[in-house]
C-alpha cells in the first residue's frame, strides 16, 4: 500500500514521514480515521492509547470495529485492523488511560507530532499539558454534529487547549453513556435515551442496559452473574427494555430495581471498568438517602432548586405513570416524543438523570439546569469524524515540512458560508 503513495510526496516530506514516530490518543470515531490515514500515508511508526472498549452503538460510525469485535480493545482492534490496510507499520496498542502515571513527559517527547481524538475534557487538558510540557507539537480535533475543527497547539507559538473557555460538549460515545459515566451530561443523555427505550421511538444505538455481551471487560465475575442468571431463570433471554417494562406493567418500584439496582451490580462485575474508576453505588427502592428529611425551604423558583435522591425517585414513579397512561392512550404502533417543554417528559428525565448522577458520584443538577442542557445534545456523525481526520494528518504533514507557522486552526462547518466554503481557515 505504501508503494502506491511512493512518488506523491517532496523528498523532504517523505524522509521526515519515514523518520517520525506519532501518537495518536484517542481509537473512537475519529481516531478510527487518523489511524487508518496515517497508515495508507505511509508512517511506519505509530502508538495509540485508549481504555474504552467497543460498543455496538459504536459500529455505525468507527469503521475498524465489526460485530464480532463487540467487547474487545478499541485501541488493539484498531491497530489489527490498521495492520491490514498495511502491515509494514510497526503499530503499538495501549489499552489504558492517558492520564495514568505511566505516560508522563518523559513519555511524550519520543513523539514529533501528538494528534488528540478524545471525547472527554479531562484526558484533552492532561494531553494538552503534557505536550507542552514535552514541547511536542499537538494536533488537536473535534466534532459536534456536522461541525468540527482541528487546531495546532505548539509552546510559545500558539495559544493551548484550555487558553479558552471551551462550549459544553454535545456528543458522546455509548460506552461512556451506559457504563462510565463522568459528568452530569452523560446521565441526562442515558435519561433520555431511558425515556425513548420506554415511551420514545426505540432506538438500538440507545441501549441503556449494561454491556452484557461484553465478557472480556466482565472478567470472571461477570461470567459468574450471567451464570448465576442463567441458572435461576433457565436460558438467558434478551429483551427490550420496553418489553420488559409493558410484562411488569411500567411498575415504578420494579423499573427503579432494575435500572438502579440490578444493572448496577452487574456493571459492578465488570471488574476491569473500576480499575482506575471509582466504582457506582446500587440504590434499594426502600433505603434512598434524603428519604427522612423533608425538603428543605429554597427562595427562588422551584424548578432552580436540586432534588434529594427520594423526591426523585417519587418524581420518577409519578411522571412513570403518567407517561405510561399517555402512551397506553395511543394507537398501537404509536409512541410519545420527548419534549423539554413537556412536564412529564422533563420531569423523568430530571429525576432519572440526578439518580444516575448519585450512583457514579457525579454532582446532582437543578431541573432548570437539566432542561437547558438536555435541549443541546448532538449526535455523532461518521462524515464529519473522517473530514475532520482527513484535516489533522494533512496538518501532521506540515509539521514535518516544517510549515508550522502556517497551521492555522481550520473549521468544518455544517453548511457553506456566504462565501461558499464548506471549511473555514482561523484568521
Amino acid at each position: 500500500m505504501v508503494a502506491r503513495v511512493a512518488g506523491v510526496f517532496d523528498e523532504k516530506l517523505t524522509e521526515a514521514i519515514a523518520n517520525s514516530k506519532i501518537l495518536v490518543v484517542g481509537a473512537g470515531g475519529i481516531g478510527c480515521e487518523i489511524l487508518k490515514n496515517l497508515v495508507l500515508t505511509g508512517f511506519p511508526n505509530i502508538e495509540i492509547i485508549d481504555l474504552d472498549t467497543i460498543d455496538v452503538s459504536n459500529l455505525n460510525r468507527q469503521f475498524l470495529f465489526h460485530k464480532e469485535h463487540v467487547g474487545k480493545s478499541k485501541a488493539q482492534v484498531a491497530k489489527d485492523s490498521a495492520l491490514s490496510f498495511n502491515p509494514n507499520v510497526n503499530i503499538v496498542a495501549h489499552h489504558d488511560s492517558v492520564i495514568s502515571n505511566d505516560y508522563g513527559v518523559s513519555y511524550f517527547k519520543q513523539f514529533q507530532i501528538v494528534l488528540n481524538a478524545l471525547d472527554n475534557r479531562v484526558a484533552r487538558n492532561h494531553v494538552n499539558r503534557m505536550c507542552l510540557a514535552a514541547n511536542v507539537p499537538l494536533i488537536e480535533t473535534g466534532t459536534a454534529g456536522y461541525a468540527g475543527q482541528v487546531e495546532l497547539i505548539k509552546k510559545g507559538l500558539t495559544q493551548c487547549y484550555e487558553c479558552q473557555p471551551k462550549a459544553p460538549q454535545k456528543s458522546f460515545p455509548g460506552c461512556t453513556i451506559r457504563n462510565t459515566p463522568s459528568e452530569p451530561i452523560h446521565c441526562i443523555v442515558w435519561a433520555k435515551h431511558l425515556f425513548n427505550q420506554l415511551f420514545g421511538e426505540e432506538d438500538p444505538d440507545q441501549d441503556v442496559s449494561p454491556d452484557t455481551a461484553d465478557p472480556e471487560a466482565a472478567g470472571e465475575a461477570g461470567a459468574s452473574a450471567l451464570s448465576s442468571e442463567g441458572n435461576t431463570s433457565g436460558n438467558v433471554e434478551r429483551k427490550s427494555t420496553r418489553a420488559w417494562a409493558a410484562e411488569t406493567n411500567y411498575e415504578p418500584e420494579k423499573l427503579f430495581s432494575k435500572l438502579f439496582g440490578d444493572d448496577i451490580r452487574y456493571l459492578l462485575s465488570m471488574e476491569n471498568l473500576w480499575k482506575k474508576r471509582r466504582p457506582p453505588t446500587p440504590l434499594v427502592w426502600n433505603n434512598l438517602p434524603g428519604k427522612d428529611n423533608a425538603p428543605a425551604q429554597h427562595s427562588g423558583l422551584p424548578d432552580q432548586r436540586v432534588w434529594s435522591v427520594h423526591e426523585c425517585a417519587q418524581v420518577f414513579a409519578a411522571s412513570c405513570s403518567t407517561l405510561q397512561a399517555d402512551l397506553k392512550g395511543r394507537p398501537e404502533g404509536d409512541h410519545l416524543v420527548w419534549d423539554k417543554d413537556d412536564k412529564s417528559a422533563m420531569d423523568f428525565v430530571t429525576a432519572c438523570a440526578n439518580i444516575r448522577a448519585h450512583i457514579f458520584n457525579i454532582p446532582l443538577k437543578s431541573r432548570f439546569e437539566i432542561k437547558s442542557m438536555a435541549g443541546n445534545i448532538i449526535p455523532a456523525i461518521a462524515t464529519a469524524n473522517a473530514i475532520v481526520a482527513g484535516l489533522a494528518v494533512l496538518r501532521a504533514q506540515s509539521v514535518l515540512r516544517g510549515e508550522i507557522d502556517a497551521c492555522t486552526s481550520v473549521y468544518l462547518r455544517p453548511k457553506v458560508n456566504h462565501r461558499g466554503q464548506l471549511f473555514v481557515p482561523e484568521k
